[in-house]
């Protein structure tokens, strides 16, 4: 069906409720709506729904059609694709304002849950004295220190691994506790038994 088929009669049986009349409409004009809302918006599914969208809402007003109707599609069209616009514009906003909430959110999350600047140096001052400490303990008692510090492994998997008794172990560890304690002073207190 052409364009130029579309004649006086054919809307008058549209707003009479013929849908073979109303197909025929369809199908003369929706490639070229179609090619309009592509026009203003470069994206062919969303031209496709606007034109779907205008063609249900002159089915639903098909009593107040009047010929000829030419001008009142492509006005419809034109509209269409600004309200798609404006919708697509809009979710893009409320997706952005989601957005930067969440990326606020974590920001504050993330100044909370960050030691101060101060804080941090103190810590990292604190963990190389502890390093420098362990690192100054004989061999075999570094090894069971590290091994119960850093690996959080228990007085008995240290004894098996190593092969010695658990008693051992302990006279070890209360050695390396010991030079820890004299090394770091009242933080020893607040490292370990916090």
């Amino acid at each position: 069906m052409h364009i130029k088929q579309i004649d006086e009669s054919v809307v008058k049986e549209i707003s009479e409720g013929c849908e073979k009349a109303f197909s025929m409409l369809y199908q003369a004009y929706y490639v070229y709506l179609t090619a309009i809302c592509f026009y203003y918006l470069n994206d062919e599914n969303a031209a496709r729904e606007v034109v779907n969208d205008v063609f249900l809402n002159v089915w639903q007003r098909r009593k107040n059609l009047s010929f000829p109707i030419r001008s009142y599609l492509i006005r419809a069209a034109q509209n269409g694709s600004i309200d798609y616009l404006r919708t697509r514009q809009s979710t893009r906003r409320k997706m952005e304002g989601h957005r930067e909430q969440f990326l606020l959110s974590y920001q504050e999350n993330y100044i909370r849950a960050t030691p101060e600047p101060l804080q941090y140096v103190e810590l990292r001052d604190v963990e190389e004295k502890i390093r420098t400490t362990v690192g100054q303990l004989p061999p075999r008692c570094r090894e069971i220190f590290e091994s119960w510090l850093y690996a959080g492994k228990s007085v008995e998997e240290i004894a098996g691994s190593m092969n010695i008794t658990v008693s051992t172990v302990r006279v070890q560890l209360k050695s390396a506790l010991d030079r820890l304690r004299t090394q770091l002073g009242h933080l020893f207190f607040l490292i370990f038994f916090v």
